[in-house]
Protein backbone atom coordinates (compact mmCIF):
# COMPACT_ATOMS: atom_id res chain seq x y z
CA UNK A 1 0.00 0.00 0.00
CA UNK A 2 2.53 2.39 0.43
CA UNK A 3 4.85 1.76 -2.31
CA UNK A 4 1.17 2.74 -4.51
CA UNK A 5 0.95 5.86 -2.64
CA UNK A 6 4.47 6.88 -3.58
CA UNK A 7 4.47 5.54 -6.42
CA UNK A 8 0.86 7.79 -7.03
CA UNK A 9 3.25 10.56 -5.63
CA UNK A 10 6.17 10.45 -7.60
CA UNK A 11 3.75 10.56 -11.00
CA UNK A 12 2.67 13.46 -9.92
CA UNK A 13 5.75 15.53 -9.43
CA UNK A 14 6.83 14.22 -12.68
CA UNK A 15 3.51 15.31 -14.63
CA UNK A 16 4.08 18.53 -12.57
CA UNK A 17 7.88 19.19 -13.74
CA UNK A 18 6.77 17.94 -17.56
CA UNK A 19 4.06 20.45 -17.56
CA UNK A 20 6.25 23.16 -16.32
CA UNK A 21 8.71 22.90 -18.66
CA UNK A 22 5.87 22.61 -21.68
CA UNK A 23 3.24 25.09 -20.54
CA UNK A 24 5.15 28.07 -18.74
CA UNK A 25 5.38 30.05 -21.29
CA UNK A 26 1.43 29.68 -22.06
CA UNK A 27 0.75 30.04 -19.00
CA UNK A 28 2.72 33.58 -18.36
CA UNK A 29 1.06 34.56 -21.63
CA UNK A 30 -2.47 33.59 -19.53
CA UNK A 31 -2.18 34.91 -16.79
CA UNK A 32 -0.30 38.60 -18.85
CA UNK A 33 -3.55 38.63 -21.22
CA UNK A 34 -5.94 37.93 -17.83
CA UNK A 35 -4.43 41.14 -15.78
CA UNK A 36 -4.26 43.38 -18.58
CA UNK A 37 -7.81 42.80 -19.10
CA UNK A 38 -8.69 43.55 -15.62
CA UNK A 39 -6.81 46.63 -15.32
CA UNK A 40 -8.62 47.69 -18.47
CA UNK A 41 -12.12 46.86 -16.71
CA UNK A 42 -13.06 44.59 -18.24
CA UNK A 43 -14.47 40.86 -16.66
CA UNK A 44 -13.47 37.30 -16.67
CA UNK A 45 -16.25 34.78 -17.24
CA UNK A 46 -15.16 31.14 -16.97
CA UNK A 47 -17.02 27.55 -18.08
CA UNK A 48 -16.75 23.86 -17.62
CA UNK A 49 -18.98 20.69 -17.75
CA UNK A 50 -18.81 17.79 -15.67
CA UNK A 51 -15.78 17.36 -13.80
CA UNK A 52 -14.36 20.89 -15.08
CA UNK A 53 -17.07 22.76 -13.47
CA UNK A 54 -15.37 22.52 -10.22
CA UNK A 55 -11.93 24.26 -11.85
CA UNK A 56 -14.29 26.93 -13.22
CA UNK A 57 -15.33 27.61 -9.74
CA UNK A 58 -12.27 27.75 -8.11
CA UNK A 59 -10.49 30.12 -10.65
CA UNK A 60 -13.64 32.55 -10.10
CA UNK A 61 -13.37 31.85 -6.51
CA UNK A 62 -10.07 32.90 -6.50
CA UNK A 63 -9.97 35.78 -8.76
CA UNK A 64 -13.23 37.42 -6.62
CA UNK A 65 -11.90 36.52 -3.19
CA UNK A 66 -8.28 36.39 -3.48
CA UNK A 67 -5.69 33.44 -4.22
CA UNK A 68 -2.41 34.22 -1.66
CA UNK A 69 -3.47 37.98 -0.87
CA UNK A 70 -5.69 39.51 0.77
CA UNK A 71 -7.28 41.84 -1.87
CA UNK A 72 -10.29 43.58 -3.45
CA UNK A 73 -11.92 40.97 -6.17
CA UNK A 74 -12.01 41.14 -9.84
CA UNK A 75 -15.12 40.73 -12.05
CA UNK A 76 -15.65 37.72 -12.82
CA UNK A 77 -18.69 35.12 -13.13
CA UNK A 78 -18.57 31.29 -13.91
CA UNK A 79 -21.40 30.45 -16.52
CA UNK A 80 -21.95 27.73 -15.32
CA UNK A 81 -23.32 29.63 -11.95
CA UNK A 82 -25.65 31.73 -13.72
CA UNK A 83 -27.58 29.02 -15.84
CA UNK A 84 -28.75 25.06 -15.95
CA UNK A 85 -26.27 23.34 -18.03
CA UNK A 86 -29.11 20.63 -18.38
CA UNK A 87 -30.90 23.13 -20.68
CA UNK A 88 -29.26 22.39 -23.39
CA UNK A 89 -25.80 22.85 -25.71
CA UNK A 90 -26.78 26.93 -25.93
CA UNK A 91 -27.17 27.15 -21.74
CA UNK A 92 -23.96 28.75 -21.44
CA UNK A 93 -23.42 30.44 -24.60
CA UNK A 94 -26.58 32.26 -23.79
CA UNK A 95 -25.31 33.89 -20.47
CA UNK A 96 -22.52 34.64 -22.24
CA UNK A 97 -24.45 36.85 -25.27
CA UNK A 98 -26.26 38.66 -22.04
CA UNK A 99 -23.62 39.24 -20.23
CA UNK A 100 -19.74 39.11 -22.20
CA UNK A 101 -18.54 42.52 -23.87
CA UNK A 102 -16.11 42.43 -26.17
CA UNK A 103 -12.80 42.94 -24.51
CA UNK A 104 -13.56 40.23 -21.65
CA UNK A 105 -11.64 37.15 -21.52
CA UNK A 106 -13.99 33.73 -21.57
CA UNK A 107 -11.86 30.92 -20.03
CA UNK A 108 -12.86 27.37 -20.79
CA UNK A 109 -12.04 23.96 -18.58
CA UNK A 110 -11.97 20.84 -20.85
CA UNK A 111 -11.49 17.17 -20.22
CA UNK A 112 -12.26 16.26 -23.93
CA UNK A 113 -14.85 14.82 -26.46
CA UNK A 114 -15.54 18.34 -27.92
CA UNK A 115 -18.62 19.25 -25.79
CA UNK A 116 -21.00 20.96 -28.18
CA UNK A 117 -22.23 23.21 -25.08
CA UNK A 118 -18.83 24.46 -24.49
CA UNK A 119 -17.91 24.37 -28.21
CA UNK A 120 -21.30 26.69 -28.80
CA UNK A 121 -20.45 28.88 -25.87
CA UNK A 122 -16.00 29.35 -27.92
CA UNK A 123 -18.30 30.27 -30.84
CA UNK A 124 -20.40 32.95 -29.27
CA UNK A 125 -17.15 34.34 -27.18
CA UNK A 126 -15.69 34.96 -30.91
CA UNK A 127 -18.31 36.23 -32.32
CA UNK A 128 -18.64 38.95 -29.47
CA UNK A 129 -15.24 39.71 -29.30
CA UNK A 130 -13.82 38.43 -26.14
CA UNK A 131 -10.68 36.78 -26.07
CA UNK A 132 -11.13 32.93 -24.98
CA UNK A 133 -8.29 30.63 -22.74
CA UNK A 134 -9.34 27.15 -24.01
CA UNK A 135 -7.39 24.68 -20.97
CA UNK A 136 -7.82 21.46 -23.38
CA UNK A 137 -6.76 17.89 -23.68
CA UNK A 138 -7.24 15.48 -26.29
CA UNK A 139 -9.83 14.97 -28.00
CA UNK A 140 -10.51 19.16 -28.04
CA UNK A 141 -9.73 19.56 -31.38
CA UNK A 142 -13.01 21.11 -32.70
CA UNK A 143 -13.11 23.26 -29.55
CA UNK A 144 -9.42 24.37 -30.84
CA UNK A 145 -10.49 25.08 -34.49
CA UNK A 146 -13.23 27.00 -33.27
CA UNK A 147 -10.09 29.71 -31.23
CA UNK A 148 -9.78 33.24 -33.17
CA UNK A 149 -6.40 34.38 -33.80
CA UNK A 150 -5.80 36.19 -31.05
CA UNK A 151 -6.70 33.37 -28.56
CA UNK A 152 -4.88 31.21 -26.54
CA UNK A 153 -4.74 27.04 -25.90
CA UNK A 154 -2.97 25.25 -23.01
CA UNK A 155 -3.17 21.86 -24.31
CA UNK A 156 -3.16 19.25 -21.42
CA UNK A 157 -2.74 16.40 -23.91
CA UNK A 158 0.00 14.94 -22.60
CA UNK A 159 -0.65 14.19 -19.08
CA UNK A 160 -3.20 11.58 -18.91
CA UNK A 161 -6.36 11.18 -18.25
CA UNK A 162 -5.75 10.61 -14.27
CA UNK A 163 -3.84 14.16 -14.12
CA UNK A 164 -5.86 16.29 -15.92
CA UNK A 165 -7.82 17.60 -12.70
CA UNK A 166 -4.49 18.06 -10.99
CA UNK A 167 -2.58 20.22 -14.44
CA UNK A 168 -5.61 22.05 -14.07
CA UNK A 169 -5.79 22.68 -11.19
CA UNK A 170 -2.25 24.20 -10.89
CA UNK A 171 -2.13 26.39 -14.11
CA UNK A 172 -5.07 28.00 -11.84
CA UNK A 173 -3.08 28.85 -9.05
CA UNK A 174 0.06 29.66 -11.58
CA UNK A 175 -2.42 32.35 -13.61
CA UNK A 176 -3.62 33.67 -10.33
CA UNK A 177 -0.48 33.79 -8.76
CA UNK A 178 0.90 35.56 -11.44
CA UNK A 179 -2.09 38.34 -11.88
CA UNK A 180 -1.58 39.06 -7.72
CA UNK A 181 2.00 39.85 -8.67
CA UNK A 182 1.76 41.92 -11.76
CA UNK A 183 -1.29 43.93 -10.01
CA UNK A 184 -0.40 44.10 -6.46
CA UNK A 185 3.51 43.38 -6.37
CA UNK A 186 5.65 40.72 -4.59
CA UNK A 187 7.42 37.66 -6.00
Amino acid sequence: MDQLVFKHLQNHIETTMTMGENCANKIAEAAEKVTQALLSGQSIYSCGIGETAPLSQLFVHYLTAGYQIERPGFPAIDLGGLTQIDQGNQSLSNSLHIHGKSGDILVVFSVGSNNPCLKNTIEAAVEKGLLVLLISTTEDDLLAQGLGQQDLEISCANYGKQAISAVNFLIIQCICTLIDNKIFGGN
